[in-house]
């Protein structure tokens, strides 16, 4: 091999070692979990602490608040809408949950520092048909 070709591939060989090592410390340089706690588009939204009680009491289904039926998109009026890819075929006509998608509970966690109007919270119950799910 002649030198100069030697003299690349190393210059080569340290960009690109010098790149990896530099991706890995950004990942792991920062103790601060703000970004995780505001989260990304592809984070799952944390709930307000009013829907504690939906999380204890499985009675209570997302979906009918929250999902795509004939009555509205979002049914109940003010709830955030299910995403696209979360039904089956990832298209919301179906207005079928995609089978993965049904423990909503598993990734949308209570973020006991969210607040949320507790007079739309139960509007949104009584417009569903879930307002009698306490007693």
């Amino acid at each position: 091999m002649t030198t100069s070709l030697k003299q690349k591939l190393t210059a080569a060989l340290v960009c690109l070692m010098l790149a990896a090592t530099c991706g890995l410390a950004a990942g792991c340089s920062s103790n601060d979990d703000s970004s995780a706690v505001m989260g990304t588009e592809t984070t799952p939204k944390m709930m307000p602490a009013l829907h504690a009680k939906y999380v204890e009491n499985i009675k209570y289904q997302c979906y009918k608040c929250h999902g795509a039926s004939e009555k509205g998109d979002p049914t109940a009026s003010g709830a955030v809408k299910i995403p696209d890819g979360h039904y089956v075929n990832q298209d919301r006509s179906t207005k079928q949950l995609d089978a993965s998608r049904n423990n909503c509970r598993q990734c949308h966690v209570v973020d006991s520092n969210k607040e949320m109007d507790a007079a739309k919270l139960e509007a949104a119950e009584v417009e569903t048909g879930q307002d009698k799910l306490d007693e």
